[in-house]
């Protein structure tokens, strides 16, 4: 008998895996590039506005809600902060901003 067809198994098993273990790195790929598309020219996102009275008309907006006041706020009483939400890594909003993923903190 030859070593033959366990050396075709072997190398498919071994092909099988890579591919197997690629789909997660290829998924957050495509996720990271969806979220860029999401983001305006200057690293905003989630329809940002950096005077939350320009979000009046939003249908998500509700009166008071603020950067300064929201869980991802990361800014203390500065002007300007950072916000911890993921899609708004190293870029700085304004304390009085306001987006769509407001959340009461």
């Amino acid at each position: 008998m030859s070593d033959q067809p366990n050396a075709n198994r072997r190398k498919f098993l071994r092909q099988a895996s890579a591919a197997v273990a690629a789909i997660p790195v290829v998924s957050m790929a495509g996720i990271s590039a969806a979220q860029a598309n999401e983001k305006a020219e200057d690293g905003h996102a989630h329809e940002y506005v950096k005077n939350a009275a320009d979000a009046a008309g939003h249908d998500d907006y509700v009166e008071g809600a603020k950067c300064k006041k929201c869980a991802f706020w990361g800014g203390g009483d500065a002007e300007w902060g950072q916000c911890y939400h993921a899609d708004f890594q190293g870029v700085q909003v304004n304390a009085n901003g306001w987006c769509d993923e407001f959340v009461e903190g």
